[in-house]
């Protein structure tokens, strides 16, 4: 019970010393994820690419990686496809960040002083969820290299739709927002 209510209270020094522990023994059978009820709605387009790096050196063009798994949904909608949400689950951790940090960030930058630097549990939370998307990727290009990837490399994109108010605008433009994580050994995706 203590481990249920301390992964549910808002964060705090306790939770920020032991988060991680209190994850670990929750995770995978207790674990919570609140995106059911969608609570912004969806205005950007987010996805992967990756790309592998060959034993020769060569290095192979990207792949969009996530078109595979939202096509597969969409060609079935009675009983679609969750594969999508192995992507979107980990940008989402990519992504996303605890209420009361983001409003210190953005009052930071208001403020025109120094943001926080990411936390450790933010750096950890990252890393896993970049591991999962190279491993992801990593299976999705089998041909890749002839099949003998020595590295993967993942790029995430977000793709900020034009507001709504200029959805009748031809000329609109969404920003297009691109961060390439570090290179991935293949041995150590297995």
């Amino acid at each position: 019970m203590t481990m249920a209510a301390l992964s549910q209270a808002p964060l705090s020094p306790a939770k920020l010393v032991y988060g991680d522990t209190v994850a670990e023994y929750l995770d995978p059978y207790f674990s919570q994820n609140w995106q059911l009820f969608a609570p912004t709605p969806v205005s950007d387009d987010r996805g992967i690419l990756a790309r592998a790096a060959c034993a020769d050196g060569s290095v192979s063009p990207y792949y969009d990686v996530s078109a595979r798994g939202v096509e597969k949904a969409q060609s079935s909608r009675f009983f679609p496809s969750r594969e999508v949400r192995i992507v979107s689950a980990h940008l989402q951790n990519i992504t996303s960040s605890e209420e009361l940090l983001r409003r210190l960030r953005q009052q930071q930058t208001n403020d025109k002083k120094p943001a926080l630097p990411p936390l450790p549990f933010e750096k950890a939370t990252e890393a896993e969820a970049v591991k999962g998307l190279s491993r992801y990727a990593y299976d999705q290009m089998p041909d890749a290299c002839d099949g003998k990837a020595e590295k993967v490399q993942v790029r995430m994109y977000v793709h900020e739709l034009p507001p709504w108010s200029k959805r009748h605008d031809p000329s609109a433009e969404g920003k297009v927002l691109v961060k390439d994580f570090s290179w991935h050994k293949t041995r150590d995706l297995r």
